[in-house]
């Protein structure tokens, strides 16, 4: 395992040590090293460090060999995963390649790495926006070969998270083959990554400690536990829409995934033996069989004159957006499943933020694509809520909620991790990610536009039209250059939809600015006269509202002009 230890990871291995020696409690000791390392400086490598991350595998590991308190490494471990002071991909990593083929030997500390797994394992999308992301990255493709494995770089993280969900899942499986002895029946008659040592050494420690019959039980549970974490993860709506994308794009990979699961599904007694409902197992078979058998070609058919030309760039919007590509659809599957409740609400931004990017990526669309698929999604989620509301539950409320607020913070979410890689570079590289970064508001900009021909898509819901109806209106005050505090606003007559409503929720975030009121198309072509029009025909009333005697002429003007609200009450 190579060093990457700065001189406050060193410190915290030394501090660790006589931790255990004096039964520290772990929220004292994780305390004590995230403010060491805040003291040292080392503000880069603090939240998710991959340095401490190492140094507790290496703990762990040592702990594990000599029998020197294990259980204490292994909660300072969790600790400093849930105060996310390491990084527990990374750190699950290197104890992956030991704890899973030394499993037999030491059925406790596989037990307790299964139970970081279900903990941590899994929380990817704030560790993908950390300081040292890429170096993580990195770190964890050397150890388990991703790249190499999968055929796509996992550099860029939605590959990356992708590729490390169906790692992860892939080595559960083949340790559920494996301790039933049903890996010699896969063709490669072995399994992906190791799940059994690979000499007789890792067998040193004996089990003075443990009596044998207690040692058959632990093992007998942690085939189990196996089961049911794989089960668990087929039902996390997240993880299978992240298998969907492996599907699509890593066919090979994915047959000889799915081809262990079957054996699993068939022949394993622990699985059987379960009260485990096994729908999500036979529902992933069947989805791939769905691809990959018979209607492969049809579906393909049906899908590819979407995907080759441009797939989000048509302008019809027939039927709610009939052009959108199935390329995107996890993403309206993923604010439907928001809605019901299926999942957690929490970090929906970040997570739907993750989900576009990791779309894009593996995709590998533009990021006008990218845009695009997530506005005509959350349109598409306002559009589905047309009938009347029922119930104690504001749903289109909500919807809208998703779309204006939730989509837009997304978003936000997206340029400004890419305007915080801009401040990390050096100068040599800073004007090329500063033009990045530029590139990727453009895009935004250029999505917006082109949502603008999806006219049948953008009919507001009736109890916006007025708001959407103000928000045009508030442009086209402002391309005639009329003030929108003057009080005209009630007597322009402009028709607005979802768009404009879109564009003053990305303007009120900075990611636009109003120069988009000056887009074509954006506000209607009579806009020109306005700033005469307006003024000379409520002149009568601001006169009438100064004190102006009420003459036989100023009437006429007032009844052939309507009044501003603010006159209104006045009267």
């Amino acid at each position: 395992m190579a060093s990457l230890s700065s001189p406050w990871v060193e410190w915290a291995g030394e501090y660790t040590k006589a931790a255990q020696a004096e039964a520290l409690p772990p929220n004292e000791w994780a305390a004590r090293v995230a403010t060491a390392a805040a003291a040292a400086g080392e503000r880069g490598d603090v939240q998710f460090s991959a340095g401490l991350a190492e140094m507790l595998a290496r703990v762990v590991l040592s702990g594990e060999s000599s029998g020197a308190a294990p259980a204490a490494a292994w909660k300072y471990a969790e600790a400093a995963l849930a105060a996310r002071l390491a990084s527990p991909a990374l750190l699950l990593t290197l104890l992956s390649s030991r704890v899973i083929p030394q499993r037999v030997a030491r059925p406790t500390a596989y037990r307790l790495y299964l139970e970081l797994l279900r903990r941590h394992g899994f929380k990817l999308c704030f560790q993908m926006k950390a300081a040292n992301s890429n170096k993580i990255r990195q770190l964890i493709d050397d150890n388990l070969n991703l790249s190499q494995i999968f055929g796509f770089s996992a550099c860029e993280p939605g590959v990356f998270i992708v590729e490390f969900v169906l790692c992860i899942l892939w080595q559960l499986v083949d340790t559920a083959l494996d301790d039933e002895s049903l890996l010699e029946l896969t063709p490669e008659k072995k399994a992906q990554w190791p799940t059994r040592p690979q000499d007789i050494s890792a067998f040193e420690v004996s089990f003075s400690e443990q009596k044998p019959e207690k040692i058959e039980k632990l093992q007998r549970m942690n085939s189990v536990i196996t089961i049911e974490l794989i089960g668990h993860l087929l039902h996390n709506k997240v993880i299978t829409r992240i298998l969907s994308l492996a599907r699509e794009n890593m066919q090979t990979q994915w047959g000889l995934f799915t081809y262990r699961l079957r054996l699993l599904v068939a022949n394993s007694s622990t699985l059987q033996a379960s009260t485990m409902s096994l729908v999500a197992f036979q529902q992933l078979i069947l989805d791939d069989h769905n691809v990959h058998g018979e209607n492969k070609h049809s579906l393909h058919k049906k899908f590819h004159p979407m995907v080759a030309s441009n797939p989000l760039s048509s302008p019809n919007g027939h039927c709610l957006g009939g052009s959108y590509s199935a390329l995107w659809t996890p993403i309206d599957m993923y604010l439907e499943d928001c809605l019901d409740g299926s999942i957690a609400a929490t970090n929906s931004i970040e997570i739907l933020s993750g989900l576009v990017k990791a779309l894009q990526a593996v995709n590998r669309s533009s990021w006008h694509d990218a845009f695009m698929a997530l506005w005509i999604a959350s349109v598409r989620l306002v559009q589905r809520e047309r009938e009347p509301i029922e119930g104690p539950v504001p749903h289109l409320e909500t919807r809208l909620c998703m779309l204006l607020s939730i989509a837009t913070l997304a978003v936000a979410d997206i340029i400004e991790e890419a305007d915080s890689r801009c401040g990390e570079t050096d100068l040599s590289s800073h004007w090329k990610q500063k033009t990045a970064t530029d590139d990727l508001r453009k895009e935004l900009m250029l999505s917006l536009q082109a949502l603008g021909d999806y006219e049948s898509l953008l009919v507001p819901p009736p109890c916006i039209i007025s708001a959407a109806n103000q928000a045009a209106s508030k442009a086209a005050m402002l391309v005639s250059g009329i003030n929108s505090s003057s009080g005209y606003m009630e007597s322009i007559n402009e028709t607005g939809n979802m768009r404009h409503l879109i564009v003053e929720s990305c303007i009120s975030r900075n990611l636009l600015d109003t120069s988009a009121y000056y887009w074509p198309g954006y506000i209607n072509g009579h806009v020109n006269s306005m700033s005469h029009a307006i003024p000379s025909q409520l002149a009568g009333w601001a006169a009438f509202m100064k004190g102006t005697p009420l003459t036989q002429s100023l009437v006429s003007v007032l009844v052939s002009s309507p009044a501003s609200s603010r006159a209104r009450k006045v009267i």
